[in-house]
């Protein structure tokens, strides 16, 4: 029998071929027969599908927001780490991961979603029942497996196992009842909370470290364990930007006695702070000034010797916001003539930065405000993930369930860096009204709007007509 192949895309189909013979006119003719898909060429092995069941439609998913997320990951150095550390659970971490990302609901509802979503053929063998996912929290939640994570992660952040860091907390209110649970006093206010303390690698904004400790542990208490739970990962550290809850004599004398260089913003109610202050009424000068964001600062430098150690103290003075809060203490104040004549406009739209090292002054302000980077990390962790409110009710499944936001947070930055003007949570939002029909061999997408393909095309993402499964 002769056969003849033919390839179309990726897919090889095989004819049998011979020749006939028209009885009326006499001449010869070529005709073939379909024999199937090519399984085994050698040993001529055909598959022949039937048209009809190709054609079928079996159901209709949400696509959009799944396929530009998994388009953007897929070749991440870290999605391939998850693979090799959770191996036969990938499939379930990811579309939990997916799940907290797109939704970033109550996982009770995991399930559904994941059967209406096209996350269910990316992982096709996740197991999203109830049961199972308080199962999944409780791993993740084991210090052997979150190691193993850190231990591969680490050295993709720091390949060279060293690196400046930005470090800050965020209270996270809850009524779980555990030990890292208790009453918090943070920005003027108490409540009972878990502090979570963040690290991040501060040339390329990456999530670097994540730890959490009981509400009632103030920042001040904390930096010492962040940094050697680092340490022990792999992560010597050689800079860090800290804001005004961590300092202290203990922490000071730990970064110069480890040689760590450090910005840091000094509280206000410190003797030192107030003598800066009153040791330069003259900052307000042209030789003072900076430029910052298309705004006029004055920052004045002044070496200080603190607690046995030189450091340089830099005053900054922000006119803008002096003004605001010049008015806002006036307005505080009683109508009462002597209570106004003795209100303190001195520290009014000022503070003091203190470095271990000497630097540009034109840098001072920039460099301190690096730290928002923390800041918008929790702001992520908050709003687009929605870790708030906490719904875990044991220890094991908040440790599992904080470490799942953690690598939320990683892919989350990754998408927000191909953003430019919008967020995570406002693409996704356009990207979830684009479905697919499923057939039994291929996806099938709905025509893309406006709104959709500009979200694709700026972030270079190609949607194609159809898609095997």
């Amino acid at each position: 029998m002769a056969v003849r192949y033919k390839k179309f895309g990726k897919q090889e189909y095989a004819y049998r071929i011979w020749n006939e013979k028209n009885t009326t006119t006499g001449k010869w003719r070529q005709r073939s027969e379909y024999l199937g898909v090519v399984v085994d060429k050698e040993n001529r092995i055909f598959e022949k599908r039937r048209k009809n069941a190709e054609k079928k439609e079996n159901q209709i998913l949400e696509y959009g927001d799944s396929y530009y997320l998994n388009a953007i990951i897929e070749q991440l150095p870290v999605v391939a780490l998850l693979g090799t550390v959770f191996k036969e659970l990938f499939d379930t971490v990811m579309a939990l991961v997916f799940h907290r990302i797109i939704v970033s609901g109550a996982m009770y509802n995991a399930r559904d979603w994941y059967d209406g979503n096209y996350v269910s053929k990316l992982f096709p063998n996740a197991n999203m029942t109830s049961q199972n996912i308080s199962k999944i929290l409780s791993y993740l939640g084991e210090e052997s497996v979150q190691r193993a994570f850190f231990d591969g992660y680490i050295p993709l952040v720091c390949p060279e196992g060293t690196g400046g860091v930005v470090i800050d907390s965020t209270g996270l209110p809850n009524d779980i009842n555990m030990p890292i649970t208790d009453w918090g006093h943070h920005n003027g206010g108490i409540e009972y909370e878990t502090r979570l303390i963040l690290a991040v690698e501060r040339e390329t904004e990456q999530p670097l470290y994540f730890r959490y400790v009981a509400g009632n542990i103030g920042d001040v208490s904390t930096l010492t364990n962040t940094i050697a739970e680092m340490k022990y990962l792999g992560i010597t550290t050689t800079s860090v930007l800290l804001d005004a809850g961590y300092f202290s004599e203990t922490n000071l004398r730990l970064l110069f006695g480890a040689q760590i260089s450090f910005l840091i913003r000094m509280p206000s109610n410190r003797v030192i702070y107030r003598e800066i202050i009153l040791n330069h009424p003259d900052i307000e000068s042209g030789e003072h000034a900076v430029i910052y964001n298309k705004r006029a600062l004055f920052v004045k430098e002044q070496e200080i010797d603190i607690y046995g150690h030189k450091a340089f103290a830099y005053l900054v003075l922000d006119p803008e916001r002096r003004g605001r809060e010049i008015s806002n203490l006036i307005s505080k104040k009683d109508e009462n003539k002597e209570s106004f004549l003795q209100a303190d406009f001195s520290n009014c739209g000022k503070m003091v930065l203190l470095s271990y090292e000497q630097l540009e002054k034109n840098s001072v302000v920039p460099l301190y405000y690096t730290r928002q980077i923390a800041e918008r990390m929790f702001g992520i962790a908050k709003d687009d993930l929605s870790i708030l409110p906490l719904r875990t009710h044991s220890e094991p499944n908040f440790r599992g369930f904080m470490f799942l936001v953690f690598v939320s947070l990683i892919l989350s930055s990754a998408i927000k860096k191909r953003l430019e003007n919008t967020s995570v949570d406002k693409a996704l939002s356009i990207l979830k009204s684009l479905k697919c029909k499923v057939y039994n061999n291929s996806i099938v997408p709905y025509e893309v709007n406006k709104r959709q393909r500009l979200l694709f095309e700026d972030s270079c993402i190609l949607v194609p007509n159809i898609r095997g499964i």
